[in-house]
């Protein structure tokens, strides 16, 4: 239990085709000093193992310290018994899932099992899906808890573990059966949802005592126990999306709508972006773009919040994301590429907040699908229960 480093001796690095620190098939052939050797693609952030190394197993010894806890809010009933349930999985080691629509607080009702697992000794891990998720994990655990917290994604520490520790999972490749108790935010979402070596990683590096958290899980998810929580923690239903078929018109009627408020629109791929950028533009309207490759979504977010603006963003953006206020409006919502899990996140975009606990959500089309029907309904059925 620990982490695989490069040694003088131990196990071939890569034997058979496969690389032993990942478990990766995906090597190459470069010349070293020993000639001709094959390496790891799949983890060479971590440091480029070839098949001339040796791998070790060296045990982490984390100093047992214990935390206090300092709520942010005083948890609504629902979310009491969420955190009830939590604990409960926890005294009994069982793994479960946290089944809570979008803006219902589901980070802060984990912190109660948290401190109680920080403080009987054990490691916490919780596995966020993108570094910027990740961040604003680590935030709100730092106001709320008086250990450090460590962060192991992009720009963090890759040497430590600590009894809290938040991360990326390609950065958890190294590790086995370090981390007592595992959560695993948006665990639906990408790049989870496609890759099953990092599934393979987090089940790796944990004990056996993991939770799931999203608001769309997928079916095999839906199999272990569940906790549900249909209701946001201001109480206010879930905006339901309305179908709008979709004219240049109809886009720049809606950003008009709504011209003292910030304004989100979601498109199927980056080259949309432009297009519909330009539309906008030649109507009259200032805005921004993000994607997987901008690298200050934050600036981009508080620009939204603070300007009022118009943001086109990808799919990167239907998940992590608060702003006060925010209309939504999904471009194309009949794309291939916007499945009935991502419809529902987007729409969850909005109406986050108690003091803005509504919110108009228009799915654009130029033709209507199942999967709109499907996130409508499903967003219908939350607000029911």
């Amino acid at each position: 239990m620990g982490e695989l480093i490069v040694a003088s001796n131990g196990t071939r690095a890569i034997r058979f085709g496969i690389c032993q620190r990942c478990l990766s098939m995906n090597v190459r052939t470069f010349t070293c000093h020993h000639g001709s050797c094959a390496y790891c693609r799949n983890c060479l952030y971590l440091g480029r193992v070839c098949r001339c190394d040796f791998l070790q197993e060296r045990v982490i010894t984390t100093p047992s310290e214990t935390t206090d806890l300092t709520m942010p809010f005083e948890l609504a009933p629902a979310q009491t018994r969420v955190a009830s349930q939590l604990l409960t999985w926890w005294d009994e080691r069982k793994t479960g899932l946290v089944h809570a629509v979008c803006g219902a607080g589901k980070t802060e009702m984990t912190f109660p099992v948290i401190e109680q697992v920080v403080n009987e000794g054990k490691r916490v891990l919780i596995v966020s899906p993108r570094k910027d998720v990740a961040i604003e994990w680590v935030e709100r655990l730092e106001q709320a808890f008086t250990v450090p917290i460590t962060r192991r994604y992009g720009g963090g520490e890759k040497d430590f573990i600590g009894m809290i520790t938040v991360a990326t999972a390609p950065l958890l490749l190294n590790l086995r059966d370090v981390f007592d108790y595992v959560l695993v935010d948006e665990s639906d979402a990408f790049p989870f949802a496609f890759d099953v070596t990092l599934w393979r990683t987090i089940y790796r590096v944990g004990k056996g005592v993991f939770v799931f958290i999203t608001a769309t899980p997928t079916a095999w998810q839906q199999m272990v126990s569940t906790v549900h929580l249909s209701r946001r923690y201001h109480g206010f239903d879930l905006p339901v999306p309305t179908l709008v078929k979709q004219s240049d018109e109809q886009i720049t009627d809606f950003c008009r709508r709504h011209a003292a408020k910030p304004r989100l629109l979601f498109v199927p791929t980056k080259p949309h972006l432009e297009q519909y950028r330009k539309t906008l533009e030649d109507a009259g309207f200032t805005c921004r773009t993000v994607s997987a490759e901008t690298e200050e979504r934050t600036d981009a977010l508080h620009w939204l919040q603070e300007t009022k603006g118009i943001v086109l963003a990808t799919s990167i953006w239907e998940r992590g994301m608060t702003v006060r206020d925010v209309q939504v409006g999904v471009l194309e919502s009949e794309h291939r590429l916007f499945s009935t899990r991502g419809l529902i996140q987007m729409a969850g975009r909005a109406g986050r907040k108690p003091d803005a606990p509504t919110g108009e959500v228009c799915f654009f089309y130029r033709e209507r699908t199942f999967w709109q029907d499907l996130a409508i309904r499903a967003i219908v059925k939350a607000n029911s229960r």
